[in-house]
């Protein structure tokens, strides 16, 4: 997935910057966080759009649990009306029809649990996903503001310093 490719450029960018002696905060060249940043607001919408995808895909297999179900259902209504005419085949039919009934249901259910396993284990894999985006970007985000706040000291100290050697 591309995003996932500029998420881990983004993250190579933090951890191989440059850092300031003796602190946590780093120099990031800003072009490339933009261009990063650029990327993911464009791949954004296909990550969405395949969490979407996979919803549907969920709904989809739900329908055709649930028509194969009542396909099963007229099948086996059908047989027992054809097998009215002899009591003993009626008794059997009835009870053939009741054991189809019976594992149609459950394998319904079945499907539909799996079903909705799969799509929580997407759900959560994709929240986990969109986290560790954010948790990203918050990172870059940070030390962009660090380098920010850090180069006004340091001119700050700078401008200090001639003012005093000004003086003398």
């Amino acid at each position: 997935m591309d995003l996932l490719k500029t998420i881990h450029e983004l993250e190579e960018l933090v951890t191989n910057s440059k850092r300031f002696p003796f602190s946590s905060k780093c120099f990031i060249e800003e072009e490339t966080l933009i261009r990063l940043i650029d990327n993911i607001r464009e791949q954004w919408p296909s990550a969405l759009k395949e969490a979407e995808e996979i919803t549907k895909r969920r709904e989809e297999i739900l329908k055709e649990a649930q028509e194969e179900a009542e396909n099963i259902i007229e099948q086996a209504k059908a047989y027992a009306q054809r097998q009215v005419a002899d009591d003993e085949i009626t008794k059997a039919a009835k009870v053939r029809a009741e054991e189809i009934l019976r594992r149609t249901k459950e394998h319904s259910q079945e499907v539909r649990n799996e079903s909705i396993q799969y799509a929580d284990q997407i759900f959560d894999h994709m929240t986990l996903y969109m986290q560790n985006i954010m948790s990203t970007i918050q990172t870059a985000k940070s030390g962009l503001k660090d380098v920010g706040m850090e180069t006004e000291t340091s001119e700050e100290n700078n401008s200090e310093k001639n003012s005093a050697s000004e003086k003398e």
